[in-house]
């Protein structure tokens, strides 16, 4: 755990600097990122149970909120108890703007927006040493 902490520590620092380390890298598509995390993404969102076991609990993140006309994001921490299954977004959807942005082989960055409702989310995908994935962030964002 100590080691993922610092892990995140520093990709947080690397993600906020001007000119990003190499092994930060935006993937253009689906098919750029690692075989084995698309395997592990479409069952994550297809099979309840493997999502909830494959997820850091208590799942840290940010809460999306509008306080007086102003968006803000929250702190918090979901449990399986709080938490809502997630399916496979509809990317047919045209306003639907996703990204993906990759850390070496052992993260990568999930980012959507659907301008039309306000409403975005950023979720963290992390590598764990045994190969198998976990969901270790998920923030809302609410846009104004």
């Amino acid at each position: 755990m100590r080691t993922l902490l610092l892990f995140l520590s520093l990709v947080f620092l690397f993600s906020n600097c001007k000119n990003k380390p190499q092994a930060l890298q935006q993937a253009k598509a689906e098919a750029d990122l690692p075989k084995d995390f698309l395997e592990f993404y479409q069952k994550f969102h297809t099979d309840s149970v493997y999502q909830m076991a494959h997820i850091e609990w208590p799942l840290k993140g940010e809460k999306g909120v509008s306080q007086d006309t102003l968006a803000k994001r929250q702190l918090t921490e979901w449990t399986p108890e709080t938490w809502h299954l997630m399916h496979l977004p509809d990317t047919t959807m045209s306003t639907l703007k996703r990204g993906f942005e990759t850390v070496g082989d052992v993260m990568v960055i999930e980012r959507m927006s659907y301008p039309m409702v306000g409403f975005g989310y950023e979720r963290q995908f992390y590598k764990e040493e045994d190969g198998s994935w976990r969901l270790i962030f998920y923030g809302e964002t609410m846009m104004q």
